[in-house]
């Protein structure tokens, strides 16, 4: 992986977040289910190991290497190991995700 990839709509076909969950562990993903408030933040920070985010409900917005990235239910995130990133949800419901990485 070279750097962030949004893939829009990947797992639009999950009517739920359970089939979306399904879908991701029969890809082989370890899952983290997360929920943010409208309005929160989450500072620059990177991580060690490559992330996978998936949307189940709302909207977020990833910010990395200068560019933005909406990402709204359905819609996949690729973070290579190492990226700096911030997020924040911006809208005003809350948004709920999936953390994917993989053992």
């Amino acid at each position: 992986m070279t750097g962030p990839q949004v893939i829009k709509g990947r797992y639009s076909r999950g009517s739920s977040s359970e089939e979306i969950q399904a879908a991701l562990l029969a890809e082989g993903f370890d899952l983290f289910p997360w929920q943010d408030a409208p309005g929160a933040t989450y500072a620059e920070h990177s991580h060690p190991h490559d992330e996978f985010i998936v949307v189940t409900a709302g909207t977020i917005v990833f910010s990395t290497g200068g560019s933005d990235y909406r990402l709204e239910t359905g819609d996949a995130f690729r973070l290579p190991a190492g990226t700096v990133h911030s997020a924040v949800n911006d809208g005003s419901e809350p948004v709920s995700y999936f953390i994917c990485t993989r053992s």
